[in-house]
């Protein structure tokens, strides 16, 4: 039995060591003041992370995300993206608080966190045989976490999505089971509903970028994350400011 589930969703922190400013944005400080707004939300199941929780892949970075969602008292659940550093993320630095896992469930819901991240590269791929395993291993309806946008952009944010989409998209095409896809990497905010299924990414916590400025010109301002209520029969998202 499905009950009413809200959950964070929030992305591309890009956490520098000891705080370094990276772009002229100071992500440590924006960082601090999204654990203080999740703080003050009531009612939390669950936060969700879709990657590039690090800037430069450093321990450092990850032990003070891991001490922060620790503060919040919700449960958090991180897949990793391209700025992710993958052998730190998975085997260097063992959380003690925030959930590195390929599947979990969550009021009746069933989360798979999906690694797009590919060593090197800033355009993502997944591994079609991962996804096939754990959605055949999953009871009920299936959320998909995952960092690169398997679905086209606005603008000039339309560049270095997820390598095979088709096939991501032709596999949830023929599942029943998926119902919601989250994802980061773009920075900027965007719904979509496509066959019954809604694609959501939130803005970034880190720094913004908007379709409707120049290539990679920051979008101060519009730095936030969502927030997620799912519902027997719909899904309401709102964007919460930093």
């Amino acid at each position: 039995m499905l009950r009413i589930m809200k959950i964070v969703h929030i992305s591309d922190i890009h956490l520098t060591e000891n705080g370094t400013e990276i772009w002229g944005v100071n992500t440590h400080e924006h960082f601090q003041k999204a654990i203080q707004k999740i703080k003050e939300l009531d009612g939390l199941d669950g936060i969700i992370v879709s990657g590039d929780l690090s800037n430069d892949g450093s321990k450092w970075t990850y032990e003070y995300i891991d001490r922060a969602f620790e503060e919040t008292g919700v449960p958090t659940y991180c897949c990793p993206g391209n700025h992710d550093n993958l052998e730190m993320f998975y085997q260097g630095y063992k959380p003690s608080y925030y959930k590195i896992c390929e599947k979990f469930e969550l009021c009746g819901w069933n989360f798979i966190m999906l690694n797009s991240a590919v060593p090197d590269m800033s355009r993502g791929y997944f591994n079609p045989d991962v996804l096939m395993r754990l959605l055949k291993s999953s009871n009920g309806p299936v959320t998909i976490v995952l960092h690169h946008p398997p679905v086209d952009q606005d603008g000039w944010l339309n560049r270095k999505l997820l390598e095979n989409r088709s096939e991501f998209n032709a596999i949830i095409k023929n599942s029943e089971k998926v119902k919601v896809i989250l994802y980061g990497h773009t920075h900027f905010g965007m719904y979509k509903q496509i066959d019954n299924v809604v694609y959501s990414s939130p803005f970034s916590v880190g720094f913004a970028f908007s379709p409707e400025l120049p290539k990679f010109e920051i979008a101060h301002g519009l730095e936030g994350f969502n927030v997620l209520v799912f519902s027997q029969d719909s899904i309401f998202i709102k964007t919460i400011r930093i």
